[in-house]
């Protein structure tokens, strides 16, 4: 078994004592599934990935690992020999490995798989469990014939409902280590920040206190610095040119700070309704500033797609990816993003998409105006 240890860990040799987690995940697949190697990726505190991979012997595999706290994690199957990257077979449901033993089985693909073992997987099943009306009904709404704005609508109300059961395990279970496995999730809910911050502080001290919950506890405040509401954090970064722009000296005017990058899929279809609103009222006080999370290597695509999608604001990168400064300053986890500031400097909106962009700009450029 190949196991890739990160050196962060053994650097640490007294902390990771007072917090080491050592777990077994024992799985078993049906004998005709084909499968001949599982490959085991777990969550990484600074954001990034563990991996492992094992062999397949008369339909049973074996993790064994230590990690410095619980992680979500996820196995990929290969069937008759295929390579991790040509791989479709993966579990649709994280699981979770802490301390203790779990069994992972299947009688032939990843997404039958069921696990049990160790209280962070059976809390996760019983929340799944509580969830599975919900989600039937938004799988029977996919398949319906309901026209795009009916399927968005009712999709958006079934997406709240599932979130409210979150919220609602969190307030309930204050003492559990799931609650902050949960509470991470609801942060891709529309609630806001003033709730979230809300749910976190009815956790026990000791969870709040706990590596994760130190982490929340951090971003609550990093965004709270860039709520509706708060003065944007001043940045500078460069151009293609190598040409360093300073957000405060474009105070004076609106201001949209657009977060994407060449890589993603969504930002290349939102660009078309930046590029219209940037065009409506580029004269009328409002700019853009695009904030690139493109890779290191990426400089070339990151030029491409600015011609391509016609891009004629503003644009600066650092090309570290999500390690992106300004993206790390304004707490970004997810792209396409954006941050509307007034001329003073103060965000007025955020993740304005589509007409609701330019409707919002119509209606300040014109109070202003």
């Amino acid at each position: 078994m190949k196991n890739l240890l990160y050196s962060a860990l053994l650097l640490l040799p007294t902390l990771a004592q007072a917090q080491t987690e050592h777990f077994v995940l024992k799985g078993t697949v049906g004998a005709k599934a084909g499968v001949t190697k599982v490959y085991l990726h777990w969550g990484l505190p600074n954001n990034g990935f563990g991996e492992d991979s094992v062999a397949v012997k008369n339909g049973r595999f074996e993790f064994r690992g230590t990690l410095a706290e619980p992680a979500g994690a996820t196995l990929a199957l290969s069937h008759h020999g295929t390579s991790y990257k040509k791989s479709r077979d993966y579990t649709l449901y994280p699981f979770f490995l802490e301390q203790g033993t779990l069994t992972w089985s299947t009688p032939d693909s990843a997404a039958k798989a069921v696990v049990r073992g160790t209280p962070l997987n059976d809390a996760f099943a019983r929340l799944q469990a509580s969830l599975k009306p919900l989600n039937d009904q938004a799988a029977a709404l996919r398949k319906s014939h309901a026209t795009e704005p009916q399927l968005e609508a009712g999709l958006e109300a079934i997406e709240a409902a599932q979130q409210q059961v979150r919220a609602d395990y969190v307030t309930a279970h204050p003492d559990a280590r799931f609650s902050l496995f949960v509470l991470q999730e609801l942060e891709w809910s529309k609630h806001d920040l003033e709730r979230y911050a809300g749910w976190y502080q009815g956790l026990n001290e000791g969870l709040r206190t706990s590596p994760r919950g130190q982490r929340i506890g951090a971003r609550i405040k990093r965004l709270q610095q860039v709520a509706v509401g708060a003065i944007a954090p001043d940045f500078t970064q460069n151009t293609p040119d190598n040409v360093p722009v300073t957000l405060s000296r474009l105070r004076g005017q609106y201001v949209l700070i657009d977060f994407w990058a060449s890589w993603c899929g969504p930002c290349r279809q939102e660009n078309p309704n930046v590029v219209k609103a940037y065009n409506e009222f580029k004269g009328k006080g409002f700019t853009v500033i695009g904030v690139s999370l493109d890779n290191p290597n990426g400089r070339e695509a990151w030029l491409r797609a600015i011609a391509k999608d016609g891009l004629t604001w503003t644009q600066v990168s650092d090309l570290k990816s999500w390690n992106n400064a300004v993206a790390q300053a304004y707490g970004i986890q997810s792209v396409p993003q954006n941050f509307l500031l007034d001329p003073q400097g103060k965000i007025v909106a955020t993740n304005l998409r589509g007409e609701e962009l330019q409707s919002t700009l119509a209606k300040l450029l014109n109070a202003a105006n």
